[in-house]
C-alpha cells in the first residue's frame, strides 16, 4: 500500500469514529435537506443546511451507514461549510467525475481515493454527496 493510500484510509477512519457536523436532533424548518438511502446496505443519511445568501452555513447530517458513507459525508460537510452554492456544485462534480474515473478529486476531500477500487464501496461513498446534489439542484 502507498503512503497516500494508507493516510487517507487513516483519514477516513478518523471521519467514520469522529465524523463532523453529525447531528442527533432533526433539522429544523429554516433547513434544506434531502436523504440518501440505500437499502441494501442499511444506509439513510439526511444532509441539511441554511442558505443565507448564496452559502451554505451550518452544515450537518444524521442518520446511520458503513464506516464509508459516514466518513465521505463528513468529509463532504468539512469541504463545503461555509462555502458558496457555486464552490459546491464544482466540487459535487469533481467527486462525481472521480467516481466514474473522469478525475482526480480535489485536496479537500482527496482521502476519499482510498475506496476508489471497489465499486461497491464507491456507492456507500456517494450516498451524501447524491444528497448534496438534490438540495444543490433546486439553488
Amino acid at each position: 500500500m502507498n503512503k497516500d493510500r494508507a493516510i487517507y484510509k487513516d483519514t477516513l477512519l478518523d471521519h467514520f469514529k469522529n465524523p463532523r457536523n453529525f447531528q442527533r436532533m432533526p433539522f429544523g424548518e429554516d433547513y434544506v435537506t434531502a436523504r440518501g438511502r440505500n437499502p441494501k446496505c442499511g444506509d439513510d443519511v439526511e444532509v441539511g443546511f441554511k442558505i443565507v445568501g448564496n452559502q451554505i452555513q451550518d452544515i450537518g447530517f444524521r442518520g446511520r451507514g458503513c464506516s464509508i458513507c459516514i466518513a465521505s459525508t463528513s468529509i463532504m460537510t468539512e469541504a463545503i461549510s461555509n462555502k458558496d452554492i457555486i464552490f459546491a456544485k464544482e466540487v459535487f462534480e469533481k467527486v462525481k467525475s472521480w467516481s466514474q474515473a473522469k478525475a482526480v478529486l480535489p485536496d479537500t476531500v482527496a482521502s476519499l481515493d482510498a475506496v476508489s477500487d471497489s465499486p461497491a464501496r464507491m456507492k456507500c461513498a456517494l450516498l451524501g454527496w447524491n444528497a448534496l446534489s438534490e438540495l444543490l439542484s433546486d439553488q
